[in-house]
C-alpha cells in the first residue's frame, strides 16, 4: 500500500512541533522565532508564495492559482496552551500536542510536498497564520480586513476546531463508524476584568466571584446543536433514532441523561467562571482584581453578558471592564460544493464517519473570516480521545501525520 501513501517528512514534523512548543501566548520576539522555525523547516513555501506582514507577526502567504475554483483560504493560530512533549525522541513513539498547532504544521507538511511535485492550486491559494489567536485576535483581525477591502470571497475558509471522535454519542452511532465533528458556528467569549475602587474590600471581591460562579454552567440547545443531533438522527440506528431527531422536543431528558458527561459542555453548554483571583492588603487601601470568562452558545449576545456582570460589580462596589468581547461567530453553511468537497475529504480518511455540523468549543481565527463568504469550517484530521477534545490536544505518530497530510492535499487540490 505503501505507493497509495502521501509522502511525509515524519522527522521534520516531529521536529517542528518541538520547536515550536515554547510559544505559547503572543511576544514579539516569540512570533519571529516561531516563523523562523517554519521558514527553515518549509522552504519551498516561503520562496514561492508570496509573504504579507500583519498586527502582531501574523502572514498572508498568497500564491495564483487556475482560476478554476474561488480563492482556498486555511487558517491557523500558532500560539497554544499546552506544551509537545519533547522527550519524543523516536520518530515512530506518539507524542501529544496543541490541536490548532498540529493542524497548522501538517497544512504545511502537504504543502511543502505538493510544491515539490509541481503543484498549481485551482484557485488562488491563502495561508494565514496567525500568532495570538488565543489574546484579541488582532493578527487575523487585519489579515482579513485586508481581504475584505480587496473583495476577496474565498471557495471556502478551513481552520482548526472540529476533529474525528470514537468516544462521543457511541449509542447514537453505526457500529464501528467515528463522529467526525465539523465546525460552522463558534461559541462567543467574554473576558471581564474588576477591580477595587476606593472603599471597596476583598470581602466585596470575593464575594462578587461568588455570585458570578454560582449556576456557571447552563445546558441549552441552540440552532447548530440541534442541526447536529438532527444529521446525527439521520444515521443513528433505528431504535436510538426517534430520541435525536426530534431534539427540541427531547433535549430536556438529553440534559438530564448528559448532566454528568464534562465532553458535552463543549457543545450544549455556555459557561461563566472565575479564572483568576488576585488582593494586595500590605498597603493601607487594598488592591486586587478578578479575571471572569464566559462562553456564549449560537444566538446569544455578550451584551447581555457584560450588563450581568456589570450589575453584579456595581453591587459590590467594583469596576468592571473588558478586555475580550467576542459574540458567536455567524453560521455557515453545512451544505453546497465546499460542504461536499470537505465531507468528501473527511470520509476518505476516516472510513464509515458520520459528519455532522457541530458548534466549535475553541477559539479560532475563523471568525474573522466570516463575513468574506458562508462557508468558514473548523476541521482538523485527527482521532482524538475524550480527554484530547476536552484539552485540545490530539496525539502525533506516523500513522496520525499520514492521515492528517493526505486530508490536507485534497483539500489544497479542490
Amino acid at each position: 500500500m505503501s505507493e497509495f501513501l502521501a509522502p511525509v517528512n515524519y522527522n521534520r514534523a516531529r521536529d517542528v512541533l518541538r520547536r515550536l512548543s515554547p510559544y505559547a501566548t503572543y511576544t514579539p520576539e516569540g512570533a519571529r522565532a516561531a516563523l523562523d522555525v517554519l521558514r527553515q523547516a518549509y522552504p519551498l513555501v516561503f520562496s514561492r508564495m508570496e509573504e504579507k506582514a500583519f498586527a502582531n507577526g501574523a502572514i498572508l502567504l498568497e500564491m495564483p492559482g487556475a482560476n478554476v475554483t474561488g480563492p482556498l483560504l486555511f487558517t491557523s493560530h500558532l500560539d497554544a496552551q499546552g506544551e509537545s512533549d519533547v522527550n519524543a525522541p523516536e520518530h515512530a513513539r506518539p507524542m501529544s500536542v496543541p490541536l490548532s498547532r498540529a493542524h497548522g504544521v501538517t497544512l504545511l507538511e502537504a504543502l511543502e510536498g505538493l510544491l515539490s511535485n509541481g503543484y498549481q492550486p485551482g484557485g488562488d491559494l491563502l495561508l494565514a497564520l496567525s500568532m495570538d489567536g488565543l489574546d484579541t485576535g488582532a493578527g487575523a483581525k487585519s489579515i482579513a480586513a485586508h481581504l475584505k477591502a480587496r473583495s476577496v470571497e474565498p471557495c471556502f475558509v478551513l481552520d482548526h476546531g472540529g476533529y474525528a471522535t470514537m468516544e462521543a454519542f457511541r449509542t447514537y452511532l453505526p457500529r464501528e463508524s467515528p463522529l467526525a465533528l465539523v465546525g460552522v458556528c463558534e461559541k462567543g467569549r467574554l473576558h471581564a476584568r474588576l477591580t477595587l475602587e476606593k472603599g471597596g474590600t476583598v470581602g466585596d471581591l470575593l464575594r462578587c466571584g461568588a455570585r458570578l460562579s454560582r449556576r456557571g454552567r447552563r445546558m441549552r440547545l441552540c440552532s447548530v446543536s440541534r442541526d447536529m443531533l438532527i444529521a446525527l438522527g439521520a444515521r443513528a440506528p433505528l431504535l436510538q433514532r426517534w430520541f435525536v431527531r426530534s431534539p427540541g422536543v427531547t433535549f430536556p431528558l438529553m440534559r438530564l441523561m448528559w448532566r454528568k458527561r464534562a465532553g458535552l459542555s463543549q457543545v450544549f453548554a455556555a459557561e461563566r467562571a472565575v479564572t483568576s483571583v488576585s488582593v494586595d492588603v500590605a498597603h493601607r487601601r487594598a488592591k486586587g482584581e478578578m479575571h471572569v470568562m464566559q462562553t456564549l452558545l449560537a444566538g446569544q449576545k455578550n451584551v447581555a453578558a457584560r450588563q450581568a456582570i456589570r450589575r453584579a460589580a456595581q453591587k459590590y462596589g467594583l469596576n468592571a471592564t473588558f478586555p475580550l468581547n467576542n459574540d458567536p461567530s455567524p453560521r455557515s453553511d453545512a451544505h453546497g460544493e465546499a460542504w461536499e468537497a470537505l465531507t468528501t475529504a473527511v470520509e476518505i480518511q476516516f472510513e464509515r464517519s458520520v459528519v455532522v455540523p457541530c458548534l466549535c468549543p475553541f477559539p479560532t481565527d475563523a471568525r474573522f473570516y466570516a463575513p468574506l463568504c458562508r462557508r468558514v469550517y473548523r476541521f482538523s484530521p485527527f482521532l482524538l480521545t475524550g480527554r484530547e477534545a476536552m484539552a485540545g490536544e490530539c496525539t502525533v505518530t506516523d500513522g496520525t501525520l499520514q492521515t492528517a497530510v493526505q486530508f490536507f492535499r485534497s483539500m489544497l487540490s479542490v
